[in-house]
């Protein structure tokens, strides 16, 4: 048996309380026996789930203080892990217990984080992510996949608008449900590329991507980003999906047509009591009384000048610049204080601009002419998003 771990995460953490029971009371003839006790929130068993065996996506199983064993049906040859230990004194997101020539092996949560294992069976590699829950899997049950049934790469029946919205509302929930509810089967594959597409002035992140092998649907969670000051529109139907040479159109979408104007940068300051007046001196235009705020907004780029002005002529002066995009290395927000007998201004805060962003979600299905599109998750895919500046 080969067993190879990579990357072991190490954590700090501390286990859960541990129930205690009340020490037993002295009996007494005329009193009944207390009730059992049992605790307000009821510990979690944990679930069993069986799934057939697949190459194509990770298993996506949770885990916890209780153990979680993996039957495969082959035996098992070898694995590769990553923030996995196998001695019981060194910390790591998971614990894993396996014999040698057997065909299952048991994992449980150390601390809370995430830990993958590639697990190889006569040649072949098949992946598991392991999550921290309050409710872990107790057993899971890989079988080999049943035969395929005739008919099965023919034409799905016409999707109805009943369904796309089911489909989206699936793919709307899939995480909320995952953590509450893991025994549940779900028809569908999810990937999170992270893809940002670069626009002139704007981005569209693919955040998620959602796959319904039944419907030959795909359903995007897709994420806008707007650069600019001013809001920018789009069409949601004209929101294409670019794979390859193919240019596929939204058979649904609940996206919100606006990337609303990025924030501007926004300063904060306190005062001592003897300042007599305040002006802000903007990277281009004339200063401003700041005189009776306690805020500002900055939405223009460049170098300001705050200057505090006291009894006899004495000043304070602080000079800030505002960039966009904000720099990796740059604080956020930025502080600048002083003690609390100095003139002047005391404590100064810039929260630096960000671009304005939503998300929403399109769904694709099929082709034109009514035939599967068979698109699969390792498809490079790309959002075309004509969103002009609005006038």
């Amino acid at each position: 048996m080969e067993f190879r771990l990579h990357r072991i995460a190490l954590a700090l953490g501390l286990p859960g309380a541990l129930l205690a029971s009340e020490p037993a009371l002295p009996a007494v003839a005329s009193t009944p026996a207390p009730a059992a006790f049992t605790p307000a929130t009821p510990i979690p068993l944990g679930v069993m789930r069986r799934m057939y065996l697949q190459d194509s996506r990770p298993y996506e199983v949770g885990v916890g203080a209780l153990p979680t064993t993996i039957l495969l049906p082959e035996v098992i040859e070898a694995f590769e892990a990553s923030n996995i230990t196998t001695q019981p004194n060194t910390v790591a997101p998971v614990f894993l217990q396996h014999r040698d020539g057997t065909r299952y092996f048991s994992v449980k949560a150390l601390v809370p984080g995430t830990a993958d294992l590639n697990v190889i069976l006569k040649n072949t590699l098949y992946s598991f992510r392991f999550y921290f829950t309050d409710n872990p899997v107790r057993t899971l049950t890989i079988e080999p996949p049943p035969p395929a049934e005739a008919g099965a790469d023919s034409p799905p029946l016409p999707i109805t608008a009943r369904r796309l919205y089911d489909i989206l509302q699936e793919a709307k929930t899939y995480f909320l449900l995952r953590d509450q509810h893991p025994e549940l089967q779900r028809s569908m594959a999810v990937v999170s590329p992270g893809k940002v597409l670069e626009y002139p002035g704007y981005r569209v992140v693919i955040d998620q991507v959602y796959r319904f092998e039944r419907d030959d649907t795909l359903v995007i969670r897709a994420v806008f980003l707007n650069d600019d000051l001013r809001p920018r529109h789009y069409r949601p139907e004209d929101v294409g999906l670019r794979v390859g040479r193919n240019l596929y159109w939204p058979s649904f979408a609940q996206l919100p047509g606006t990337i609303p104007g990025r924030a501007p940068a926004e300063i904060t300051w306190e005062l001592s009591p003897d300042v007599a007046s305040l002006t802000l001196t903007p990277p281009t235009g004339p200063s401003s009384d700041l005189t009776h705020l306690v805020s500002a907004t900055l939405s223009e780029p460049g170098r300001y000048t705050l200057r505090a002005t006291g009894p006899q002529g004495r000043t304070d002066t602080i000079s800030l610049v505002v960039r966009f995009p904000v720099p990796a290395q740059e604080a956020s927000p930025a502080i600048v204080s002083k003690g609390p007998q100095d003139f002047g201004l005391r404590k100064l805060i810039l929260r630096p601009p960000e671009p304005g962003q939503n998300f929403g979600y399109v769904c694709y299905t099929g082709t034109a002419d009514g035939q599967r599109a068979n698109l699969s998750l390792e498809n490079d895919f790309s959002l075309v998003v004509p969103a002009p500046l609005s006038p």
